[in-house]
């Protein structure tokens, strides 16, 4: 009997860090869009998103960050626009830089494992 010499890496991952906050991808999504489109309901509506959950997370991680992350800017006609804060666009690009690290690590040679291989 051995183990099956093909093995997938598996799962969702997410940063936190020591006050709180937790980022996932779901939430990288959103805060990208944000970065891209300056406004939550534009974000929300790109990624069929409710409104209310897409506030809702953003809410959550500025009460759950010692920063803030997305920031409302005074708005002239258009009423103001959401944007990332400096902090905001570092951890979101933490996130997918462990993100994509990840998925490197998890393809190796075919997108699998196949055993170990000594150095």
């Amino acid at each position: 009997e051995h183990m099956e010499n093909n093995l997938k890496i598996k799962g969702n991952i997410w940063i936190e860090t020591d006050t709180g906050l937790e980022i996932n991808a779901a939430k990288a999504l959103l805060l990208e869009q944000i970065d891209v489109l300056g406004s939550i309901s534009e974000a929300a509506k790109v990624l069929n998103m409710p409104y209310r959950r897409a506030w809702g997370m953003i809410q959550e991680m500025n009460r759950d960050s010692s920063f803030e992350i997305v920031a409302k800017e005074a708005g002239g006609k258009a009423g103001g626009h959401s944007i990332l804060t400096e902090e905001g666009r570092d951890i979101l690009q933490l996130f997918k830089d462990v993100n994509e690290s990840l998925k490197q690590y998890s393809k190796g040679e075919n997108g699998c494992f196949t055993g170990w291989k000594e150095a």
